[in-house]
């Protein structure tokens, strides 16, 4: 058993711990920081369902640890079995004790598999960001499927489903709500979605509730999915991808509060409610929704490394005035050439809420002019609060530059920019990046002419 000391000890090395443990280093360079994490290779988990189809294998999709090393940062590879608040301890599974002054537990989540029968057959497999379990999947489990079903119609299912079917697999999603991507966008763009997947020869299955998954006649190996009040699904393999839940078993064990959501509970700082020498951050850490505070499941990489910047700034003191204010929950992805993205509240979210909302919409090339090679469309939603006109979200429909228009969007909800605002926005515009007019300003303008025809309406 050996003794170590470290200053700032950060636990799981994610998008979270990793980002974590690179800012401590670059605002607290005389400090040592030292991440623990069980795998030897990381994955970058945002890239999983790519190794299986455009990437063609796991070594395609590394995480680098360049920048944390470079910023002075160490990684240690195991497992931590236990912490002792009060002595400022952790015992890691070889029995060596690393004392600690600042603890960040970056734990991240753990897959959900539904309480159905068939669950432990064979051809029945979760994504995990584990290198070797990966690798296995890619040369091992994938090769031997020809018929896939994916239960979960969410960001995971649709964009595995696409890179799964580059390889020649028939491939089946199964959603119990009435549409894919239904949580996080509006009716229509989830409708455009499934008309790509659908082009691609991929069955959807939605209003679907998977009953139990039956075995083959040797009962080791999956055969069948049992979907409710449907005929038996003939599959030899199964992708459960419903979600994920905020792994806290150590969290537990130090006996820090957990929100009534499943993650633990943190301040704007990410600080622990015990102790404010412990913080969490990524999947593992409470969220709560920007604007009505609710518990928020937005697991998703970019939360987790922004989580990570906050906390690596305020470890040692609340110098920076940089906090979390909140999810706006910012998505983007692309299937087959379709990109899609969303940020802040849909229409339908907010109108659940009961905010009164203002919409405005554009259509436009994302070129200029539009003969240009390449050109697509890009369709723009912005929903806007009624009253104060402050920005509540919006949603792209479009091409290569949709991540970006999205990222704008998720900008400008954390700004609490309003319809004024952004109609004056300034921009750059060159034919070959981007259209004559700014997408989110012609959308707002849109909205604008709609508010001001109902305040001032012209008399004839």
């Amino acid at each position: 058993m050996n003794e170590l000391k470290t200053d700032i000890l950060i636990i799981g090395g994610g998008p979270a711990g990793m980002m974590t443990g690179i800012t401590a280093a670059q605002f607290a360079p005389h400090k040592q920081v030292l991440v623990i994490r069980p795998e030897t290779d990381a994955v970058i988990p945002c890239g999983i369902p790519y190794i299986f189809g455009t990437l063609g294998g796991t070594d395609e999709d590394m995480a680098g640890r360049a920048p944390l090393l470079a910023a002075g940062g160490k990684i240690q590879i195991g497992r931590i079995q236990s912490v002792d608040r009060k002595a400022r301890t952790a015992v890691l599974d070889s029995g060596d004790i690393i004392h600690w002054e600042r603890l960040v537990l970056a734990t991240g989540a753990e897959n959900f598999i539904p309480p159905i029968s068939g669950t432990q057959l064979e051809g029945v497999f979760s994504i995990q960001k584990d290198y070797q379990y990966l690798d296995a999947l890619f040369s091992k489990v994938v090769p031997q499927i020809k018929t896939l079903a994916i239960i979960g119609g969410g960001f995971i299912g649709v964009e595995f489903a696409d890179e799964i079917r580059k390889r020649g697999i028939q491939v089946h999603i199964i959603e119990m709500l009435p549409h894919l991507m239904q949580a996080a966008f509006d009716l229509d763009a989830c409708e455009a979605v499934e008309k790509q997947l659908q082009k691609q020869g991929i069955q959807i299955h939605t209003n679907a509730r998977v009953e139990a998954l039956l075995p083959d006649s040797t009962g080791k190996r999956v055969a069948q999915v049992q979907i409710s009040g449907k005929d038996p699904l003939s599959v030899d393999g199964v992708l459960i991808a419903i979600g994920v839940r905020p792994n806290v078993h150590l969290a537990q064990e130090m006996g820090l509060t957990l929100s009534r959501s499943g993650g633990i509970w943190v301040d704007a700082y990410q600080r622990s409610r015990e102790d404010p020498a412990i913080f969490a951050v990524g999947d593992c850490a409470h969220k709560q929704d920007f604007f009505t505070r609710k518990a928020n499941h937005a697991l998703i990489a970019s939360q987790a490394a922004a989580e990570g910047r906050i906390a690596g700034m305020n470890l040692y003191g609340l110098r920076e005035l940089r906090h979390s204010a909140g999810s706006v929950s910012v998505y983007a992805s692309e299937i087959d050439g379709l990109a899609f993205g969303v940020a802040g509240l849909t229409q339908h979210q907010a109108e659940t809420e009961g905010f009164p909302i203002l919409i405005g919409e554009s259509r436009l090339p994302d070129h200029h002019p539009a003969s240009m090679p390449n050109t697509t469309e890009i369709y723009c939603r912005v929903i806007f609060s009624a009253e104060s006109l402050q920005l509540l979200g919006g949603q792209i429909l479009g091409g290569a530059t949709t991540g970006e228009l999205v990222n704008t969007i998720g900008l400008a909800v954390q700004m609490r920019a309003t319809a004024p605002d952004l109609a004056s926005m300034q921009f750059g515009s060159q034919p070959r990046l981007t259209p004559s007019l700014h997408p989110l300003i012609a959308a707002t303008g849109d909205a604008l002419q709609r508010h001001f025809a109902q305040s001032h309406p012209c008399v004839n």
